[in-house]
């Protein structure tokens, strides 16, 4: 499959989330009072979302554009940070109205922990690569050509409800 330069960014665009998303956590923590249940939930959205948006947007809408990142992984591919940033600012003023700021937080850690891992994911010599080793496991195995398992990157969860995952085997030593 040819591969797209669309969803190339710039490397402020590509690292500005590492700043933008826990700036909104803390922000929506802040105005209202924390419920740890929202908390949870807007977690589980996210796990939720991301398999979803990884699945069915960018493995099939968006398959070209996405395979530039299966090509290589350490390329800047994906949305900017500034309309990500737009979008969350819209949800959190929608949050703060509906008295939900706490599933929004979540909703954000979930996608801050989700760019996380997966940055540590395609660097092997990152000192948290070694703290993931069945996650790593997991999307290498998603990252061969042909292979339509693994969705999730971040968490396992939805993969094993919707039967997308497949297990990779790894020896004693590497665990």
């Amino acid at each position: 499959m040819a591969v797209s330069n669309k969803w190339m960014i710039s490397a402020i665009a590509y690292y500005l989330d590492f700043f933008t998303a826990p700036l909104f956590v803390f922000l929506a923590l802040f105005i209202s009072p924390f419920h740890l249940g929202q908390m949870l939930a807007g977690l589980l959205v996210w796990s939720l979302l991301e398999y979803s948006l990884h699945r069915f947007l960018f493995h099939s809408l968006y398959r070209r554009e996405h395979w530039t990142h299966h090509v290589d992984v350490l390329a800047y591919i994906g949305v900017s940070s500034w309309k990500i940033s737009s979008v969350y600012s819209g949800l959190l003023l929608f949050a703060s109205f509906a008295g939900l700021t706490s599933a929004f937080a979540g909703l954000v850690l979930g996608y801050f922990t989700y760019i996380s891992l997966h940055y540590v994911m395609h660097r092997p010599r990152h000192w948290a690569y070694r703290f993931i080793p069945r996650l790593v496991a997991n999307h290498d195995l998603h990252h061969r050509k042909g292979v339509e398992k693994n969705f999730g990157v971040s968490s396992p969860l939805w993969d094993h409800l919707f039967r997308t995952y497949s297990r990779v085997e790894m020896s004693n030593t590497s665990e």
